[in-house]
């Protein structure tokens, strides 16, 4: 999965309708942007710039957005111009779009400590579990824990 990024541009007497269209697309449009991998697509606010997002789950990605391109039904809802090709003193008054660079990411692992790590062993994890918080030590309850019991589950 690869996730694409743009900032979108659009003239202010344009933007509501824009919006509408890109938010609730007809149904062929969203069957032509299924069909080529794009999952996912949110839209974001900015100021006056829209922030749109994407997922990717296809295989070839410039041959599926050349091909989302060439389809009748996409020149009215793509916008055509991008940012580098609009000269800067035509920005404000034009409908552009320009991709946006990842800087980086992070959390795409979980930063949680392993069972191991954690330094309770499962019959402690299981017992404060059940009075409905965590805590270091002993817990005592009326549990009957048994190491052999492979289902998780807690006998009392």
């Amino acid at each position: 999965m690869r996730r694409v990024q743009e900032i979108i541009h659009v003239v202010p007497e344009k933007r509501e309708a824009y919006l509408q269209q890109h938010l609730n697309p007809p149904k062929k449009v969203a069957q032509i942007m299924w069909i080529h991998g794009i999952r996912n697509q949110m839209f974001y606010s900015l100021n006056d710039l829209i922030l749109m997002s994407f997922e990717y789950v296809g295989k070839e990605f410039y041959k599926d957005m050349e091909a989302i391109a060439a389809y009748p039904e996409m020149k009215e809802y793509l916008v055509q111009k991008r940012r580098k090709d609009v000269p800067a003193e035509e920005r404000d008054t034009t409908d552009w779009w320009a991709p946006l660079k990842i800087l980086g990411s992070s959390l795409t692992e979980s930063p949680m400590p392993s069972d191991e790590e954690e330094g309770m062993t499962l019959e402690e994890q299981y017992r404060s579990m059940l009075n409905g918080y965590m805590v270091d030590g002993n817990v005592n309850s009326d549990i009957s824990y048994d190491e052999d019991d492979w289902s998780e589950s807690i006998h009392i």
